[in-house]
């Protein structure tokens, strides 16, 4: 069993008898406002793509929803739209319409029109969208909200870069590269250093030598 709590990840184990046929692992007392839940999310994919596609490269199953888009650009957000608002000094989330608006200092009610001007820095707003095959941009953040099966099986990964960052295997040859390209430089140089050959002039202060005569017969 996987309990993610104040942002650290536990896993409990144990073993119990099959007298019913379900178990509490946990019991919670949530305080404050809106849900407990489980998000995902993945930077920008650097070209056009759909909530089905990112579903089927991040290993996600997909649930009317649960797929979120972050706002990128001006545009209408209906009132019946989920919301969940990314404070990303934190790493907290603000979740649900009313509560987003609230701390926004949005109108509590009816249709909006907003864009990123409208939204504090450090803050990702995320609209939800009920469509699997909706288009995402290619510049667009994505949040999916999970169960905490996947949840912690994303968790035991890293972070995932974007695609248009170099991958490790792509470092680790420029590294290899740059090595190289230094080793070589080096041995060039110390080639440079040695000693002159014969018919080269005698460096300055360096002393002379003595030349074999060779014997005529």
């Amino acid at each position: 069993v996987f309990l993610n709590k104040d942002g650290e990840l536990k896993q409990f184990s144990g073993v119990y008898k099959p007298t019913s046929n379900s178990i509490t692992c946990f019991t919670f007392k949530r305080g404050g406002p809106g849900i407990t839940q489980n998000y995902l999310v993945f930077p920008p994919s650097g070209s056009k793509t759909t909530f089905k596609e990112l579903c089927t490269k991040h290993d996600i199953k997909w649930e009317v929803g649960c797929g979120h888009y972050a706002v990128a650009r001006t545009e209408k957000i209906h009132a019946g739209k989920d919301m969940v608002l990314h404070d990303m000094a934190t790493n907290t989330f603000t979740v649900g319409s009313d509560e987003c608006r609230k701390k926004l200092g949005w109108a509590d009610s009816g249709e909006l029109k907003k864009g990123p001007k409208d939204i504090p820095e450090n803050y990702r707003l995320y609209v939800q969208s009920t469509s699997y095959n909706r288009a995402i941009p290619g510049d667009t953040h994505v949040l999916f909200a999970v169960d905490p099966a996947t949840y912690a099986q994303h968790q035991k990964t890293t972070t995932i870069p974007s695609e248009s960052e170099p991958s490790a295997k792509a470092k680790a040859k420029g590294g290899a590269k740059a090595k190289a390209k230094a080793g070589a430089a080096g041995k060039a140089k110390a080639k440079g250093k040695a000693a002159p050959k014969s018919g080269m002039k005698r460096p300055f202060g360096a002393p002379k030598t003595k030349a074999k005569a060779k014997a005529r017969r």
